[in-house]
């Protein structure tokens, strides 16, 4: 009898704690492809080059994929400064998003975009011609 009690209290946990991960997704990480800002606003719509990860065992090449992100005055823009262990993070607005930058962002299903954080271009190599 009480077996049966928690394993169904273990089963209902599990159920719930998967529908609150459910509403969180993934961070996107892209290049910016196009900024539209609204008139007299520190809000718009970006456009970000997107490559989703690939798997180990795919061998198909990765396709880029364009996908478009509401920034609206609530949401939190950073920039992103130093290394991994050293990064530094400074408040940013949204006129700071240019087109080329490199952007991280965090968004929830039901909120919509919650983070961006910018960070440097990577620098394209030369090539010896």
């Amino acid at each position: 009898m009480k077996f049966r009690s928690l394993l169904s209290a273990a089963v209902a946990l599990f159920i719930l704690s998967g529908t609150v991960e459910a509403a969180k997704s993934k961070p996107e990480q892209g290049t910016i492809s196009k900024v539209e800002q609204d008139s007299g606003k520190e809000s718009g719509t970006i456009t970000v080059k997107v490559t989703p990860k690939k798997k180990k065992s795919d061998t198909t090449p990765a396709t880029v994929e364009e996908k478009s992100f509401k920034i609206t005055e609530s949401t939190k823009i950073e920039t992103v400064s130093g290394k991994k262990k050293d990064a530094t993070t400074t408040p940013a607005k949204f006129s700071d998003l240019k087109e080329g930058g490199e952007v991280l962002i965090a968004s929830d299903k039901k909120k919509g975009v919650e983070n961006v954080k910018v960070t440097k271009a990577k620098k394209k190599k030369k090539t010896a011609a």
